[in-house]
């Protein structure tokens, strides 16, 4: 499937025989498997003819041309006895075919098994509910490594000491690879530290309790995530009771009251998976929506304009400034606009804290790292 949706991609780089490579090594694992299957198959309807067709039938002609010879059968009881025995095959038939889709099943029941068995790592204890308004962030001595087939164990991020008061923004430089979106992953617990804590509102994000969590804490990221629903349905989360009210003030007050009144069907309009229809504004400013209907008290965003052209980005920064107003936020930057509206300024550089400070004293500083970034528009983070 990914390589059918990257098909454009493959074919522009040249990459068509490695793909086909690929697919052929694919498909001569999987041959043997299907032949066996087959086979399997062949042998079982085999059986049933030979058993039913040749000795079965065989043996009724034979019986029945017995009893016609000694008396003790009519024409009319041999030909009741093999319509009797046809009238089994159908059944025999269907028993057979009954199986295959038992074996099958098996097979779906041991793979639902095997995702059911699949326990998380982070352990969902937390009772604690979070204040409403703006929260104050906190990170002490946090480290952090990736622990799966994918990573050599490396850190990613090594004794990050934070501290946000609420209502403030962060804006977070650094290079590719610096650790700015762990430290998002870290903030909504998609992942626990290794070592060290991460507090919201003075309460440690393990202790609060997983509704509380998702219901203050909302992330928009550059990927945004469609379902195939209606317009409602993707701004609720498929959840009930939202007023209508409410959600045409929402798209209003984001620029997308009229694109929403101009569907064939308002809310209901059914969108299509994968932000097909949808430019890559309206899809940003629909996740914005979704995090003005929950209200949250921090807002993290990872780059979330950083693949729009400057005219629809210039739409989504006046969404941003609402998006933060009364809010605490932290930005990934990407670009240099982004960082201008962050109250303080955190750049990273190979997962340690390289420089923190209040934006504007970073800023009028000469030999600040931010100071440098400013001069040079910004290269340095994005080489």
């Amino acid at each position: 499937g990914e390589q059918l949706a990257g098909t454009e991609d493959v074919r522009a780089s040249g990459g068509v025989p490695v793909m086909m490579h690929r697919f052929t090594r694919v498909m001569r694992a999987w041959l043997p498997e299907q032949v066996r299957a087959r086979m399997g198959f062949a042998a079982l309807w085999g059986w049933g003819i030979l058993t039913y067709l040749i000795i079965g039938m065989a043996l009724i002609f034979w019986l029945g041309w017995q009893g016609l010879q000694a008396g003790t059968l009519t024409i009319g009881a041999v030909y009741l006895v093999f319509h009797y025995s046809d009238m089994i095959r159908e059944p025999l038939e269907q028993i057979r075919q009954q199986m295959e889709v038992l074996q099958k099943a098996g097979a779906g029941i041991s793979r639902v098994e095997e995702l059911l068995a699949i326990r998380p790592r982070l352990k969902e204890a937390g009772t604690a509910a979070l204040a409403d308004g703006a929260l104050p962030v906190e990170l002490r001595g946090v480290h952090f490594a990736y622990q799966d087939e994918t990573s050599n164990g490396e850190p990613v991020l090594e004794g990050i000491d934070l501290a946000l008061a609420p209502g403030r923004v962060l804006g977070v430089l650094g290079r590719t690879g610096s650790g700015k979106s762990t430290l998002a992953r870290l903030l909504t617990r998609l992942y626990d530290p290794s070592t060290g804590e991460v507090l919201l509102d003075g309460t440690p994000l393990a202790a609060v309790s997983p509704d509380s969590r998702r219901a203050r804490i909302a992330m928009v990221t550059q990927e945004v995530q469609l379902f195939r629903g209606s317009v409602r349905d993707n701004l609720t989360f498929f959840a009930p009771g939202f007023p209508d009210e409410r959600l045409w003030e929402v798209l209003y007050s984001l620029g997308l009251g009229d694109w929403a009144a101009g569907l064939p069907s308002g809310l209901d309009t059914v969108l299509e998976t994968g932000s097909a229809g949808l430019s890559a504004g309206q899809a940003q400013l629909l996740a914005f929506a979704r995090v003005f209907l929950r209200d949250p008290g921090l807002v993290i965003l990872d780059e979330a304009s950083s693949r729009l052209d400057p005219a629809t980005e210039a739409l989504i920064e006046r969404a941003v400034d609402r998006l933060l107003a009364g809010r605490t936020g932290v930005i990934i930057a990407h670009r240099l606009a982004t960082v201008e509206r962050a109250d303080d300024i955190l750049i990273l550089e190979a997962g340690r804290v390289a420089e923190w400070g209040e934006r504007a004293t970073l800023a009028a500083d000469p030999d600040s790292r931010f100071s440098r970034l400013l001069r040079t528009g910004m290269e340095e983070v994005l080489a």
